[in-house]
């Protein structure tokens, strides 16, 4: 993955506790663009990606890539 990839928010319900307040689950499902690359020695690597009109990080692993940037 890399910016500009056209990307579907897939959830990862292994990653993301359900009873966690912060999550977002109407973004689930929905389409969006990757902004920018995240790594972080101790976390896995995220992705803040504009989806829904507002920007947010997500783990790499809850995204699918529809349309690589060329």
């Amino acid at each position: 993955m890399k910016v500009g990839d056209i990307v579907r928010v897939k959830g990862n319900w292994q990653v993301r506790n359900p009873d966690w307040n912060d999550a977002w689950p109407e973004c689930y499902g929905q389409v969006g663009v990757i902004v920018e690359l995240l790594h972080a020695a101790s976390t896995l690597p995220l992705a803040n990606i504009i989806v829904l009109g507002a920007m947010d990080q997500f783990y790499l692993d809850e995204l699918e890539v529809v349309n690589a940037a060329r």
